[in-house]
């Protein structure tokens, strides 16, 4: 199937056509589903007061989140997030409390009741603890920044006993609960929340943008024109751009090639050829070369 995908891409790209998806569709349908199926008859600030159980766990086959989310008007919503990066238990944990934070504001919730089962978060987010790693103090700004949108917050901690639902849905499977109006999601999250709220670093695999816009990468025309639609003035080399850009997308500001079979490739720069490959040959990986 992903190979007939590119062929038809391949095939398309010779009339200029572009795909623009819709920025948070998913949050928007989310807010409609509630807005359609909360019974008119429960006042709206009932509607607006959200209880959520939220559990994030983390093991050898992956990390995950679990959430679920409660109105007094009845309405049920039941999350599955995948964690598609590699993440410590406390990492998942605060994972998945600010995906409940970003889920309840999508929802329109003003007041919000929070119950996890990590300590660790409840005590860090209401003051009792320190955060003394460097990633857990970027988590815990980011989620004091997300809870002051709301009009009031409380945050327990309750036993894992009385958190096994969310439990379960962090562990990437599903159960029904009897009663009210539901809806089941799955989500995955491709890269760790505070890398939005963090300075940018040069990683093994990362794309310099400026090197690519100021016309010193291989990758400038790919990027000028799937992030801006500018084409060279030869309409020979604007045909090929384009015929060759096809294979190619833009995540998070980042050039990747895609794949046949296989997740897409991160493009990286002239400059990082060499560090990358030592990297292959004499770092981390490099002790797996001989299996």
């Amino acid at each position: 199937m992903a190979g007939r995908m590119l062929k038809w891409s391949v095939e398309l790209s010779e009339f200029d056509i572009r795909y623009e998806s819709r920025k948070a569709l998913k949050a928007q349908a989310l807010a409609d589903f509630v807005a359609e199926m909360t019974p008119s008859t429960i006042p709206n600030s009932e509607a607006d007061k959200w209880t959520i159980f939220v559990d994030g766990a983390s093991n050898s086959a992956g990390a995950g989140a679990g959430i679920i989310l409660e109105n007094g008007a009845g309405t049920i919503i039941e999350v599955s997030v995948a964690l598609s990066f590699p993440a410590s238990n406390n990492q998942a944990e605060y994972e998945a409390f600010l995906a409940d934070l970003r889920l309840a504001k999508d929802v329109g919730a003003r007041e919000v009741k929070i119950f996890t089962d990590s300590q660790l978060v409840v005590s860090q987010v209401i003051g009792e603890y320190q955060a003394k790693n460097d990633h857990l103090q970027d988590y815990l700004r980011l989620v004091r920044e997300m809870l002051a949108l709301f009009d009031y917050i409380e945050v327990k901690h309750v036993p894992r006993g009385d958190n096994m639902r969310a439990d379960i849905f962090s562990k990437l499977a599903s159960t029904k609960k009897k009663g009210g109006n539901k809806s089941v999601i799955q989500e995955i999250l491709p890269r760790p929340s505070i890398e939005e709220h963090t300075s940018p670093t040069l990683s093994v695999m990362a794309v310099d943008v400026n090197s690519i816009e100021d016309g010193t990468s291989w990758m400038t025309n790919y990027y000028t024109y799937l992030a801006h639609g500018h084409l060279p003035e030869d309409e020979k080399e604007a045909k090929t751009l384009q015929r060759k850009a096809s294979s190619y997308c833009l995540m998070y500001d980042k050039l990747y090639k895609r794949g046949i079979s296989i997740p897409l490739l991160k493009c990286i720069g002239e400059d990082d050829v060499d560090y990358v490959l030592r990297e292959i040959h004499e770092g981390i990986n490099g002790q797996h070369l001989g299996g």
